[in-house]
């Protein structure tokens, strides 16, 4: 029935194999006579288009067709409509077609009296596999293939569209037309017309994302060979970031500038630390809001954007050119890795980034071995060989370890110098000692000069000896030596001063010149006295640290108190202070000028110094060649540490001194313990102190200042009282009652918190900050202590929290669980009651997800039980002491403080009231180089016992948990719909020195109390 649809699957049968994906040309061609077509009122559309205008009289007309997809076919002729639908598919060779009216695979006697105009050097586009879909006396439509392809588009662009056809005869030079049609109304019209000898044409000056049809009638032919498509479309313009944060990124652009467009496709490219894509995602945007929001981004994600205008016309599609933009992927890109400054054993990095929100940490790589990780964005790699080449290697990473971006630069350590530089008058040489032996790559560049500064020559020798036998008896002469290496590298000079002939007259090792200037200059310091003591100086690693200028405050005050006496007045002025070439020991070099003079410097005479600590005669104190030697006791080299944590002994001629240790400030004006424990050396300054009646804490001012690298503002709370400051520390003292200066109170069942804040911003001349700290001290006190107002300051056994908030949100926490089973995969969250054969099976832990510092350790150090929420019970059953267990029933089910949480079980017991259990154990988070284990041997373990706690006891961190009720007559585990939910705090009592990014948080264990039995006998 004419009425019914029916689908004509015609096979192409290929008898070779063909290595392109299209390797045949489908047509769809027909032919009128004396216009038939026009004549009687008929049309013909493809794809929704007239095509009417498009051939000429007696040529075969075919319109090459886009395979994959579909193509509409339409014929308007003698009244009737006739409609198909065209499959190709080239991979299969099948062309499958649709419609009403059945094609015809055999031509009749006229088409093919119309088909013998082509000879064999012809290409009729449908010459294989033809099928007809119409065919009178005076017209014919076929579809079919040619693997000869007659007109082929060879590139395009927005503007630009190339094509290349088959000429029946290259040999023969004949013009061709060429003619460009658009689409206008629903029909092609004529655009562009012209000829052409060549076999192939450029199309220009198009308009982008337009359709057009390509036609070329070949000389000497009887075919007009058409091609149908449509121009690239324009990129679209201004793709931007309008704004973004932690989770979501919004971005716009522009329609391009012919306004033509279909849709836009937006491809998001995830990427790894190394700008490797690790996904795509693909999204197609057809509203004209010319916005996309990217939200609810996990952090750490790392993503660029890429940006196509889609043209379509019918079936076929095109895509511009990809605009890309960085997305969020440049804000943690390390930009600039360079080397700032050199030394003879270290070399400092610095480096760039435009956005620290989304990075935990930066870490240092020296030679691929992790040496340190740092929130600044410039750290100093030291302990290296003079004159060596490194690979260095920063990394930024968010959370505890996704790589953001990563950077490597070539480093390296210049000279040390050369010491014992001396003139030997017998043969008239200057001679010296090098820093490294056997070095090839090491020069030394010398100046020699008149005492009034008169250049006489300069030069480099590649050896340790420089003879000068043309220097005048008795003239008074200064020499500078550098040592280089790499041709490159220059140390700090050596210098001496000498008279031709058998006199010396000064000496001066090192001149005051900064090593990252490289340069060379005359004019240096005259005189100079140089002193060896036998011990080693601490290693301070930073010379700019408060720990090296304290240092050189002590050495200068000893040289102070060795010339006191001189003949004049004198002002000690230190040059150099460096560890010696021989182990073990240092060298000093200093001035020494007349006091009494504050307009000018003017040396006191070197040899009448020399004389008057000779004279002196002090049994530690020799002088040889000018050189002042001093052999006190070594005091700092004891077995037994003499000075307090995070402390460096400082050995300085007839005693010893103890100063902090770089990045650690002394707080002991603040804190009130013995002197034997000065200096108190906190990190970063952080300190705190929870007493009865006043709340006290500090940081300090140089941290602040480095890590936000200009002057600082700090506010108290909210700003009504002004904050202390020493020359050091930024500090706040707060009355606990009545509360003054904003201090925050806040008040529950067992605890008062008390809270005050500091906050940190630039100063108001810097425009542009992009970091705020906030550091927060809490003070937590038991209600019972302070109902009975006995709380003094060695009697608390809680002190005091510091907490910081840095960035973005991080956290750390402390928590502690009570699961089902062994398998912990179930904690308890509903009430129960246990019976004596139960089992507990205990999870303390450390949340220190996505945070700095997230290479600490926990460390459970004892556990008891009591039958109230309060730790300090007078009862107490204590079954964990010094960590190691105190229970026969006890067992570890992970090894302790070697991880962030410990896992332990004991089996349920009751206690002498009968009362509900609570359940608490003590804490300790160590660091990295920490020794958090316990070696317990199985004899030590005791039975559980019950007796009075000591409270002088300081706690580091006290967990809670309970309440939990002992049932004597029942094994099994029994919920209870009508209990009560009680929480108990954890209170975290120590201080945790990662300032960085690091947050305590404050985390609650829910348990349940069901009252079960009467209390036992009280």
């Amino acid at each position: 029935m004419n009425s019914l649809e029916f689908s004509f699957v015609f096979f192409i049968l290929v008898p070779h194999s063909f290595g392109r994906c299209f390797d045949m040309s489908f047509s769809i061609c027909w032919l009128g006579k004396k216009d038939a077509l026009n004549g009687l009122n008929g049309n013909l559309w493809l794809n929704g288009t007239s095509l009417n205008s498009i051939g000429q009289v007696g040529r075969v007309t075919s319109v090459t067709v886009s395979p994959v997809v579909e193509n509409k076919v339409a014929l308007q002729y003698g009244g009737f409509t006739q409609r198909w639908t065209l499959t190709i598919s080239p991979r299969t060779k099948v062309i499958k077609i649709t419609g009403r009216n059945k094609p015809s695979e055999q031509a009749t006697n006229t088409t093919k009296g119309l088909l013998e105009l082509f000879n064999s050097a012809e290409v009729f586009a449908c010459e294989s596999g033809t099928m007809f879909l119409h065919q009178d006396e005076n017209f014919f439509l076929a579809v079919g293939h040619t693997l000869r392809f007659p007109i082929k588009l060879e590139s395009r662009s927005p503007s630009m569209l190339l094509v290349s056809w088959l000429v029946n005869n290259p040999e023969d030079v004949h013009a061709h037309m060429v003619t460009l049609y658009h689409v206008e109304m629903g029909s092609y019209n004529s655009f562009t017309e012209d000829t052409t000898t060549l076999d192939h044409y450029r199309f220009t000056a198009l308009d982008p994302c337009s359709h057009y049809m390509v036609c070329v009638e070949i000389a000497n032919s009887h075919s007009f060979t058409c091609l149908s498509t449509i121009s690239d479309p324009d990129v679209p313009k201004h793709f931007e970031v309008t704004s973004s944060n932690s989770s979501s990124i919004s971005m716009a652009w522009d329609c391009p500038e012919n306004l033509k467009y279909s849709c836009f496709l937006l491809t998001i490219f995830y990427l790894n630390g190394t700008d490797h894509v690790t996904e795509e995602v693909a999204l197609w945007l057809t509203d004209d809001s010319f916005t996309f929001t990217m939200s609810d981004l996990q952090p750490c994600v790392r993503l660029k954007v890429g940006l196509q205008t889609v043209c379509q016309s019918g079936l076929e599609s095109r895509y511009s050119r990809m605009v890309l933009n960085d997305g969020n992927s440049d804000f943690s890109n390390i930009y600039s890795l360079r080397q700032t400054s050199v030394g003879p054993n270290n070399y400092t990095l610095s480096w760039e980034v435009q956005n620290t929100s989304s990075i935990s940490m930066f870490r240092v790589y020296h030679e691929e071995v992790l040496q340190s990780t740092t929130l600044l964005t410039t750290h100093t790699v030291a302990g290296l060989l003079p004159c060596q080449k490194y690979q260095a290697k920063v990394a930024a990473v968010c959370g505890d370890d996704v790589l953001m971006s990563a950077k490597t630069v070539t480093a390296h350590t210049g000279p040390r110098g050369v010491s014992e530089l001396r003139y030997r008058s017998s043969d008239s040489t200057a001679l010296w000692t090098p820093s490294l032996t056997n070095q090839q790559a090491v020069a030394y560049i010398y100046e020699l000069s008149l005492k009034n500064g008169s250049i006489i020559k300069s030069s480099s020798v590649p050896n340790t000896e420089l003879p000068l036998p043309w220097l005048e008896a008795g003239k008074s002469y200064v020499l500078d030596v550098w040592e280089e290496c790499e041709g490159q590298w220059v140390s700090e000079p050596s210098r001496l001063g000498f008279k031709g002939g058998n006199v010396t007259f000064e000496i001066d090792v090192r001149s005051h010149e900064s090593p990252q200037t490289k340069e060379l200059h005359s004019g240096f310091n005259d005189i100079g006295l140089r002193m060896v003591v036998l011990w080693p100086l601490p290693d301070l690693q930073d010379d700019s640290s408060e720990s090296s200028g304290k240092m050189d405050q002590i050495v200068k005050a000893k040289l102070d108190q060795l010339l006191k006496d001189f003949d004049q007045p004198a002002r000690i002025e230190l040059d150099v202070l460096e560890p010696a070439d021989v182990q073990g020991r240092a060298v000093i070099v200093f001035s020494s000028f007349d006091a009494s003079n504050s307009q000018e410097n003017i040396a006191l005479p070197v040899d009448d110094q020399l004389s008057y600590i000779s004279s002196l005669n002090m049994s530690d104190i020799s002088i040889e060649n000018g050189i002042i030697y001093w052999d006190g006791p070594k005091l700092c080299a004891s077995k037994q540490p003499v000075c307090p944590p995070n402390s460096l002994c400082i050995n300085m001629l007839d005693s010893y001194s103890c100063i902090c240790k770089g990045g650690y400030y002394d707080v002991s004006s603040f804190i009130d313990l013995p002197a034997a424990s000065h200096p108190v050396c906190k990190d970063k300054g952080l300190f705190s102190q929870c007493l009865d009646k006043v709340m006290t804490g500090g940081i300090a001012k140089p941290y602040l200042t480095s890590l936000f690298g200009g002057k600082t503002e700090v506010k108290l709370n909210d700003g009504r009282c002004p904050v202390n400051e020493t020359g050091v520390l930024y500090y706040f003292q707060t009355a606990r009652n009545p509360p003054k200066c904003g201090l925050e109170k806040k008040v529950n069942k067992t605890h008062i918190v008390l809270q005050n804040s500091l906050s940190i911003s630039l100063t108001k001349e810097h425009t542009i900050s992009r970091r705020d700290l906030k550091v927060v001290w809490k003070c937590i006190y038991p209600r019972h202590y302070v109902r009975n107002a006995q709380v003094v300051a060695e009697m608390e056994w809680l002190s005091s929290l510091s907490l910081v908030e840095f960035n973005s949100s991080v956290q750390l926490g402390l928590i502690m669980h009570l699961f089902k089973e062994e398998s912990y995969s179930h904690a308890y969250t509903d009430a129960i009651e246990l019976g004596n054969e139960d089992t507990l099976f205990f999870q303390v832990a450390l949340q220190a997800n996505r945070t700095f510092a997230s290479d600490v350790l926990l460390q459970v150090e004892s556990c008891w039980a009591t039958e109230s929420s309060n730790p300090q019970d007078a009862v107490q059953a204590v079954f964990l002491k010094d960590g190691c267990p105190t229970d026969n029933t006890f067992q570890w089910l992970s090894v302790n403080g070697l991880a962030q949480r410990s896992r332990f079980s004991i089996q349920m017991f009751h206690m002498p009231k009968g009362l509900p259990l609570y359940f608490h154990c003590r804490t300790n988070v160590c660091g990295q180089k920490e020794d958090c284990s316990k070696n317990c041997a199985s004899q030590e373990r005791l039975k559980r016992s019950a007796g009075q706690t000591d409270r002088q006891e300081k706690q580091a961190a006290v967990v809670s948990a309970g309440p939990l009720t002992v049932n004597m007559g029942v094994k099994s585990i029994n919920p209870s719909d009508g209990a009560e939910h009680i929480s108990m705090v954890v209170i975290v009592a120590a201080s945790i020195s990662f300032l960085g990014i690091s947050v305590l948080s404050l985390s609650a264990i829910k348990a349940v109390m069901v009252y079960y039995e009467k209390l036992r006998l009280q």
